[in-house]
């Protein structure tokens, strides 16, 4: 009987430590904040951030002109694909304050050039949460 008690408890640990790695093997987005979020100065045009790691960027009151992936962590966004042909991954400092997410570069914003849609919105870019 013990040997059976045994098993059954080995097996159970098994099935948690898999479903466990299962839930983790999705996108990191750590405390990052999702919603929409409005850039600095506009009306009309920022990015939705979702919990499943992928993003939009919209214009002209919800037109999506961007799509992309991303992960991050406690500080750093890290853009890891978009299907814009910009390179990728590419990372970015961001401070949350509740209300306003601002974006630097964690490298030479120079670097980023070739993709002028990407550098103007995460250059020194502050987005307000949307209601």
């Amino acid at each position: 009987m013990n040997n059976k008690k045994w098993s059954v408890l080995v097996i159970v640990l098994l099935a948690l430590s898999l479903l466990l790695a299962a839930c983790g093997a999705g996108s990191s987005t750590g405390n990052f904040p999702t919603g929409k979020f409005i850039k600095e100065g506009g009306t009309d045009y920022g990015m939705n951030f979702n919990a499943n790691g992928t993003f939009t960027v919209f214009a002209n009151g919800g037109t999506v002109v961007v799509n992309g992936k991303y992960e991050a962590d406690d500080s750093t966004f890290t853009e890891t694909g978009n299907d814009t042909g910009c390179k990728s991954p590419i990372k970015f400092k961001f401070t949350f304050d509740g209300k306003n997410l601002t974006f630097n570069y964690a490298g030479d914003p120079n670097d980023d050039l070739d993709c002028a849609g990407r550098h103007a919105d995460f250059n020194n870019v502050t987005y307000t949460l949307s209601k």
